[in-house]
């Protein structure tokens, strides 16, 4: 961060995240708000929440001023922040608590980017709990880090309309979209050294991974049941084992990707409790 004319030109961030989606986004939002973004952490910790194949592709973003490092444990995560010789720095979609000697190792802390309205579906689900849940907007918020998850004082908060969303990509984009525009008030608040606001306690709920039972398409529930479930699978956080949406079409067990409501491209035909459905995208389970 620099100083012209006793006005601040923007700081420097690292990244921290486990999706590459994220860190090429990010990065490309703050070069257009006036910030430099220096490099990415990531790690292989934390599950294969994300896909296995997301390391590899952050690692390909290396380029002359933009460092990856890989922290092969929880401890070499301040070390290795430090190292990358930022202002602050930006956790999206990181499933590993930062540990508490990492948050002070930047002069401006590290903030945290989390898809709802917190203090509502804290923990690694929001999205696809909004989707379940029939809610007509996706939340995003931006809080500093503390030493819990999801906690910490908040700096900018935002909706945007989900109930038309009919694939995750789409959802995706909206989300990216939102986020991008709440990141310029949250660093400016940085910046200028406010701490954020409080977030209400009392009013948490927590987005959890979804249960086994969530996992088997029951086609007696309505058409809107089922889509619901569909989608808020293609963009749920997944443990190892059985993940949904599945059922048995044709004799084999397969995961549905997608539905409609009508047969405008094909598919197979399946009864729910009110209306039909039409399957048009699976993969083998």
């Amino acid at each position: 961060m620099a100083w012209v004319h006793g006005m601040l030109t923007g700081m420097r961030v690292a990244v921290i995240s486990r999706v590459d989606r994220a860190v090429s986004g990010l990065a490309a939002v703050l070069r257009r708000i006036g910030h430099e973004p220096v490099g990415a952490l990531t790690t292989p910790l934390g599950g294969d929440r994300y896909g296995p194949d997301t390391l590899g592709e952050i690692a390909g973003q290396a380029a002359d001023g933009f460092d990856v490092v890989v922290a092969g444990s929880r401890s070499r995560i301040a070390p290795l922040l430090a190292a990358l010789d930022a202002d602050v720095a930006i956790s999206a979609a990181f499933p590993v608590l930062v540990p508490a000697d990492a948050l002070d190792v930047l002069p401006f802390g590290i903030i945290n980017t989390h898809p709802s309205l917190l203090p509502r579906h804290r923990g690694p689900n929001p999205i696809a709990w909004t989707i379940r849940n029939r809610e007509r907007q996706l939340g995003s918020s931006i809080h500093r880090m503390d030493a819990e998850f999801d906690t910490g004082p908040l700096l900018a908060q935002g909706t945007t309309p989900i109930d038309d969303v009919e694939d995750p990509s789409e959802l995706f984009e909206r989300m990216y979209a939102l986020l991008a525009s709440l990141l310029p008030n949250a660093l400016a608040r940085v910046e200028q050294g406010d701490r954020g606001d409080p977030q209400p306690g009392e009013q948490a709920t927590y987005a959890g991974f979804f249960e086994p039972e969530y996992v088997e398409i029951d086609w007696s529930h309505t058409a809107a049941e089922v889509r619901r479930q569909v989608l808020a699978w293609r963009v749920a956080a997944v443990r190892q084992g059985a993940h949904g949406a599945l059922t048995t079409l044709h004799g084999e067990r397969v995961r549905v990707l997608r539905v409609r409501f009508d047969d405008a491209e094909g598919g197979t035909r399946m009864d729910c409790a009110d209306a039909a459905l039409w399957i048009v995208e699976t993969e083998p389970v």
